[in-house]
């Protein structure tokens, strides 16, 4: 991956910094600063481990402007600003910053409920320039350019495995200071006698309402657009609205910053909301889920009133089988084909799934065609697919015989051990283990991606059960089975 010169400029900067800057033990507690504003720490405190600084995500995310969310199942966190995708997985040296792997010198952690992220990774990657303050323990950091940073466009918690929040969903508006008290010679903000004139370009919002379908937002003026996230464990769909505040009948419902509403729909047990930030200033709204759900934004005539559906989301699968046309892949003992195998099970697999109506399933090939591999890997991405199933056949020696599930990536093992834990019984053939490998299919797919060598064609055995309708309608059985415990779907 090329990066720009000031990322360049940035790891020259860090690496002339003194030891204890990034590195030593320091014995104050360490104090951030962003172009010389000190940042409120909640929650675990910045510290040193293996010579780097590691910081709460929180404060990352809120000063660089990202969309961060966590991923229980592979306790994978995943920052996303403008053109730039950076996967960590706690307690893991391995990353991945557009998909190319990069090692870490120290991995994610969990403390004290936060997501601790080094600095100097995060540094390097969008251009944060450093400084360290040896006597009063300080990590000053500059942002080259503020007109390119973006305010958050998402929440900014991840939660570690336990459910415990790295930081809470509201914080307390601030006060915007008045000036031109007394002389009326201030410089816009202020009337001549101390009383703040409201900004013109914030909008107030007047209702928040949720019926059984439709999420309404309605502000006195002004265009809304919100900032949308999804988030799990527990799930929950977040709308943030920039330039907005709450008017005063929805300020008299807020208990320490935050209120609540009823909810019509049924999947969602309730309604929150606050004024989120004041600069920029910020409404937030969270859905408390019930089950997975999405929105589909509704055309109105007002333009300051804003409205949405809320319905059921499916999650999308890709079921890749392996091969096709004149790429036919292992030839058996027998003079079948792989492609042949992979596609009549992917068929099967395709037909029970669909069946679940939360599952939107997408088959790479669902016939003998061929699609190249990066084909196959560019359907998955576009469509930010939930998962992938790439299914094979093997091909050795006539003796071995045998199971394989392979996974590349960090976070598409916990999906590898669930699917082969359902495949071996259902095949009735060794266990041959979840195995890493460098296949293209699961190495540049974006979401848990897993290639499944169900046999050995070139074995007697495993063949001959291979290509019988019941061996298939067996495995696909358990493959659904697997994809639907993977997904938490019951």
């Amino acid at each position: 991956m090329k990066f720009p010169a000031i990322c360049l400029f940035l790891l020259t900067c860090l690496l002339l910094l003194p030891t204890t800057a990034l590195g030593a033990e320091s014995p104050k507690p360490i104090k951030l600063f962003m172009n010389e504003k000190l940042l409120d720490v909640q929650g675990a405190q910045p510290r040193i481990v293996n010579d780097n600084t590691i910081v709460p995500v929180r404060i990352i995310v809120e000063q660089i402007g990202a969309q961060v969310s966590w991923d229980e199942a592979t306790s994978k966190v995943t920052i996303v600003k403008d053109k730039v995708n950076i996967q960590l997985v706690i307690n893991n040296l391995t990353a991945l910053i557009n998909g190319k792997k990069e090692t870490l010198e120290v991995g994610p952690k969990i403390e004290n409920g936060s997501t601790m992220l080094p600095l100097r990774f995060i540094g390097e990657v969008f251009g944060i320039e450093f400084k360290w303050d040896g006597p009063t323990s300080s990590v000053h950091m500059f942002k080259k350019d503020d007109s390119d940073s973006k305010p958050v466009t998402g929440p900014i918690d991840v939660k570690d495995p336990n459910g415990n929040n790295g930081n809470p969903e509201t914080k307390p508006p601030g006060t915007k200071p008045t000036t031109g008290a007394g002389t009326g010679t201030g410089n816009g903000n202020g009337n001549g006698n101390g009383t703040p004139i409201p900004d013109p370009s914030v909008h107030v919002i007047t209702s928040i309402s949720l019926t059984e379908t439709e999420l309404t937002v309605t502000a006195k003026d002004g265009t809304l657009t919100p900032n949308v996230l999804n988030l799990s464990n527990p799930s929950r769909m977040v709308f943030d609205f920039p330039n907005t505040t709450l008017d005063e009948s929805l300020q008299k419902l807020l208990v320490k910053n935050a209120g609540e509403l009823p909810s019509k729909q049924p999947l969602v047990s309730k309604v929150r909301f606050s004024n989120f930030n004041d600069n920029p200033a910020t409404v937030r709204i969270i859905l408390d889920l019930n089950g997975p759900a999405g929105y589909q934004k509704i055309a109105t005539k007002l333009p300051n009133q804003w409205k949405a559906t809320i319905g059921e989301k499916k999650l999308t699968v890709i079921i890749d089988a392996g091969h096709g046309d004149n790429d036919p892949g292992a030839l058996s003992i027998t003079g079948r084909h792989e492609k042949d195998f992979t596609l009549a099970t992917a068929n099967k697999v395709n037909a029970l799934l669909i069946k679940d109506k939360r599952i939107n399933v997408l088959m790479t090939r669902s016939d003998d065609t061929f699609i190249p591999l990066d084909d196959r890997v560019s359907v998955a991405n576009n469509i930010s697919a939930d998962l992938f199933l790439s299914i094979h056949g093997n091909s050795a020696k006539a003796t071995v015989s045998g199971t394989e599930t392979y996974y590349n990536r960090p976070e598409s093992l916990d999906f590898a051990n669930v699917i082969h834990k359902y495949a071996v019984p259902a095949t009735g053939f060794a266990d041959r283990k979840v195995r890493q490998a460098d296949f293209r299919v699961i190495t540049k797919t974006n979401m848990p991606a897993v290639l499944l060598e169900v046999g050995y064609l070139s074995n007697k055995n495993d063949e001959s059960a291979m290509y019988k309708e019941a061996f298939q309608d067996k495995l696909a059985a358990s493959l659904v089975a697997a994809i639907k415990e993977y997904l938490n779907l019951k």
